[in-house]
């Protein structure tokens, strides 16, 4: 048998003397008083596990962590299926008993060990929360709706496939409606698509469109026609604005392409300036462009 006397235990600080009761690790061999090693739970040393060993050298079978001893003078430590600690004076029962063999102190009875939740690892690797994964598959139409964007994303791609990013900025308002008519023309490889306001009011929808120099021509030979009254030239121009209605939006695509590659040869921020003044609508020079039609005729005409 060691003689621990005058040697400091680890966990109190204090020297043991003649008659201490100790307890000795079996990986480290560092004494311990029992109660000291009682109220640590094990070791001192950092990352230990060896089991409690009498300082004659007689192992136990009870290793430092499956020793979970209640912080509680009234209950004791179970450990695993065979032993268990008493919290009072540190001796070691049956875990078949109610009381401790030598205090008498009441045993807390062996807890069996609770189910472990199984735990996601593959599908939910960064979650700290086993059930997360199965929480975020509990909602049926989660993956539905994931499904139905993609699927409405590819169906967008489909629409601008061919159209160039430029003009698609260049378009500005209505790109709902001008984008899969171009790129319905580029891929059939067509010009016409019908569209109702080149039709009905082909010089001012070009002037809101920003297609000044169309409108301004459109709108000069109106008037001309309008002073010279040949019913032939009105059924001439009735029939101009049906080919503007089915010609409309390619005489428009080609128009943005031609302002797209200019504004590819400009560096930033003359470019999103330029596509700035250049795209979109302008509804002011529209209203301008009605009340001067209607000034003129009036003035012609009076």
């Amino acid at each position: 048998m060691n003689d621990y006397t005058g040697k400091i235990c680890p966990y109190c600080k204090t020297e043991f003397k003649p008659g201490d009761d100790i307890i000795v690790c079996s990986e480290c061999d560092m004494p311990h008083h029992k109660d000291c090693w009682v109220e640590n739970q094990g070791c001192t040393t950092f990352g230990c596990l060896g089991t409690i060993k009498a300082a004659d050298n007689t192992a136990s079978s009870v290793t430092a962590t499956q020793m979970n001893y209640e912080d509680s003078r009234n209950t004791s430590a179970p450990v695993n299926s065979g032993v268990v600690f008493c919290t009072q004076c540190g001796t070691q029962n049956a875990n078949t008993s109610s009381f401790c063999s030598h205090c008498g102190n009441r045993l807390a009875a062996v807890p069996e060990r609770a189910p472990q939740p199984p735990v996601y690892s593959q599908a939910n690797p960064n979650n700290s929360n086993p059930y997360s994964y199965v929480n975020q598959q509990s909602n049926p139409y989660q993956t539905q709706n994931q499904y139905q964007n993609s699927g409405y994303n590819a169906y967008q791609s489909y629409q601008t496939a061919g159209v160039d990013a430029d003009v698609q900025q260049l378009v500005g308002t209505k790109t709902e409606y001008y984008i899969p008519k171009f790129q319905m023309m580029k891929s059939q490889g067509k010009s016409s698509s019908w569209n109702w306001a080149a039709f009905w009011v082909t010089p001012y929808w070009m002037m809101y469109r920003k297609m000044y120099g169309y409108a301004a021509a459109v709108l000069a030979a109106d008037i001309i026609i309008s002073l010279i009254g040949s019913t032939f030239l009105s059924l001439l121009t009735f029939g101009g604005y049906i080919t503007f209605g089915i010609l409309g939006n390619s005489i428009y695509m080609k128009y943005l392409e031609g302002k797209a590659n200019q504004a590819k040869a400009m560096n930033e921020p003359y470019k999103s300036q330029f596509i700035a003044s250049n795209g979109g609508v302008n509804t002011t020079a529209t209203v301008l462009a009605i009340i001067g039609r209607a000034l003129l005729a009036g003035i012609l005409l009076g």
